[in-house]
């Protein structure tokens, strides 16, 4: 019987040439294109930018044996050696790669122990249910854990708690220092038994821009009501929290750019309810940013569609502000804000 054939062992001259680092460098950014690869294109300094993208220019069409060689190649290196996390090479690496501010928050939701199911659980009750059951507790427990739930459950909350009662809350959360892991473990442990509900949310920020986020998803008609009273209380904090809280007014102060952006992203319907309701000096700003025959046709609609409710346009100017912000945080928009981390405080 005639010997099987055995396979002869590969031939180190035959093995392609090793693709150069650079090459390889500019054909995976290639493949990543202009989204995905925008972060390796930040990272690099000048020279690299400009070796990179002179080698990509001349590249012409890679075929696809190649490409998948380098992406193999890049595992292996990749998988040779032992990588680390953490949260100081998460921070680092946020606070590169992400807006500032975004990265801020999730930089201290990283480093905040909490109770993630409690919390969100919280955030998702019945708001009458959970002001009923927080309205038997402390003020300063109440306000720890308005803190701890999302802005919209909050200003829900406040909204049904007794007036006295939601204004020291109020006045607690501005003043609010941060508390043991014992303390907020006793609070959760009092909820786990007192409250039975059908994650968590972002690490909070300081106590003032939470109770302004809380203030700008309260109706406008509570909204004045809780500012009238804490100004009678904490004048200073009252109008520290008027200058933090965004207002639809201030969208027309953002520049041409960034409003045609936001105008682009709106529906139609909620811009003309939200424009309904807004004082003259923004219809004019947004109708500025329009061509004449775009913001006569916008004008119209505003006069076919005759009276609305007033909770109609404060839920579609909540709803642009709220889609502005999202934006902004994508870098997408730049929004005109009253303090800047950098200012100066004497």
């Amino acid at each position: 019987m005639a010997a099987l054939p055995v396979p002869s062992k590969a031939n180190p001259a035959d093995a392609p040439a090793p693709i150069p680092g650079p090459v390889r460098a500019a054909i995976l950014l290639l493949a990543l294109g202009e989204e995905s690869g925008s972060a390796i294109w930040q990272s690099l300094d000048d020279s690299a930018a400009r070796l990179v993208s002179s080698i990509m220019a001349k590249l012409g069409s890679v075929r696809q044996e190649t490409l998948l060689r380098v992406a193999a190649e890049f595992m292996r290196e990749v998988s040779s050696t032992n990588i680390r996390g953490g949260p100081e090479r998460t921070e680092k690496i946020l606070i590169g790669s992400l807006p500032r501010s975004q990265a801020k928050s999730i930089i201290e939701e990283i480093k905040t122990p909490e109770s993630p199911d409690l919390w969100q659980k919280l955030s998702l009750a019945k708001a009458d249910q959970l002001a009923a059951f927080l309205s038997k507790e402390y003020p300063q427990t109440i306000a720890l854990i308005l803190a701890k739930i999302s802005a919209e459950q909050s200003a829900k909350v406040l909204s049904l708690l007794p007036a006295p009662l939601a204004t020291e809350i109020v006045d607690r959360m501005l003043r609010m220092e941060p508390v043991s892991e014992e303390i907020m473990k006793g609070i959760e442990a009092m909820i786990e038994e007192g409250f039975v509900v059908p994650p968590p949310v972002p690490g909070r920020r300081d106590p003032m821009d939470q109770v302004a986020q809380i203030f700008n998803a309260l109706d406008k008609r509570h909204e004045s009501r809780f500012l009238a009273a804490l100004d009678a209380t904490n004048h200073s904090a009252a109008q520290r929290l008027r200058a933090l809280m965004f207002s639809f007014d201030e969208l027309a102060k953002m520049d041409a750019a960034s409003a045609q952006v936001l105008l682009r992203s709106v529906e139609r319907e909620t811009m003309v309810k939200a424009l309904k309701g807004a004082t003259k000096g923004v219809r004019e700003f947004f109708f500025s940013q329009m061509s004449q025959r775009a913001a006569k046709s916008f004008q119209d609609d505003m006069e076919i569609q005759g009276p609305i409710r007033l909770k109609e346009v404060d839920e579609a100017q909540r709803a642009i502000i709220n889609l502005a912000k999202d934006l902004a945080a994508k870098g997408e928009l730049v929004l005109a804000t009253n303090f800047n981390d950098d200012e100066m405080i004497n």
